[in-house]
């Protein structure tokens, strides 16, 4: 019985010691959760700290000169106030003051939108877009479309005309304008996107599943896809969801905010 009660506390300590080798093993690999063939790898860390969305308002701002700052604060209220002439004066000043900034071209390029200057809202979402390569807001959705507005893919002003739901409030007029914007556009996947994200149940799948099969901008593909990942993980499908989230969050051309959804919901998943 001596000797018995002597190897169970052996066993015990052995058990302990490879239990706290592991422990400091993940400890010092920043507790690696996913990698892939390519060396990409994403931490238990990195994944907690993730909330799921990306700063833009703070992108690029470091070395921006407070004048410019300003100025880009009274181009909004210029703005908001409809001064739309104004407020794009405004905006080119602070542009040359800050070159590099893309908050001032993004803005000129929706002020331009805004009075149906379409052909300036392309120039400056482009220009946008260099400077920001890995998204802006919503400029990877606004050049995709526009660009196909130009080429006649599209009808002009659909992307004014899509961006205008995002200030109906009530919840039965969204549904209904949005359902009448994809019955009117039905190859336009960015209008599924937003429409899916109003249903519930085999009719959201449906139609998460025809918007995947549809040509769209990077941002638009990769919520579609994160969607679809929860949709998969509520199958029960968890490992085919992890891919999908993992995928994205490795991607080069993934947006910021695409990836810092993926990994807010992967960090979801892998603590199920």
């Amino acid at each position: 019985m001596k000797n018995g009660f002597l190897i169970i506390i052996g066993v015990s300590l052995l058990i302990s010691c490879n239990k706290r080798t592991k422990e400091l093993e993940m400890d010092n690999s920043s507790n690696i959760v996913f990698s892939d063939s390519l060396g990409h790898k994403i931490s238990k860390r990195e994944l907690i700290n993730s909330n799921g969305t990306f700063n833009y308002a703070i992108y690029g701002i470091e070395d921006v000169p407070d004048a410019a700052k300003q100025l880009h604060n009274k181009a909004i209220e210029f703005g908001q106030n409809g001064n739309y002439e104004k407020s794009i004066e405004v905006l080119l000043e602070a542009n040359k003051l800050a070159p590099k900034w893309p908050y001032p071209l993004y803005d000129l390029a929706y002020t331009y939108l805004l009075q149906d200057d379409f052909e300036n809202a392309l120039k400056y979402y482009r220009l946008t877009d260099s400077l920001a390569p890995k998204g802006f807001f919503t400029s990877k959705t606004a050049l995709y479309t526009l660009e196909n507005e130009k080429k006649g893919v599209f009808k002009k002003g659909l992307y004014k005309m899509y961006l205008s739901l995002e200030w109906i409030d009530n919840p039965t007029e969204k549904l209904e304008m949005t359902k009448k914007l994809v019955s009117s556009f039905p190859s336009f996947a960015p209008g599924l996107k937003d429409y899916a994200s109003l249903l519930e149940g085999v009719e959201r799948e449906n139609v998460i599943k025809k918007g995947l099969e549809l040509d769209s901008d990077i941002e638009t593909e990769g919520m579609l896809q994160i969607n679809n990942a929860l949709i998969l993980e509520n199958k029960g499908e968890i490992n085919k969801a992890k891919d999908i989230l993992t995928s994205i969050i490795f991607d080069t051309r993934s947006t910021y905010g695409n990836i810092e959804m993926a990994k807010f919901v992967l960090n979801n998943l892998t603590n199920k």
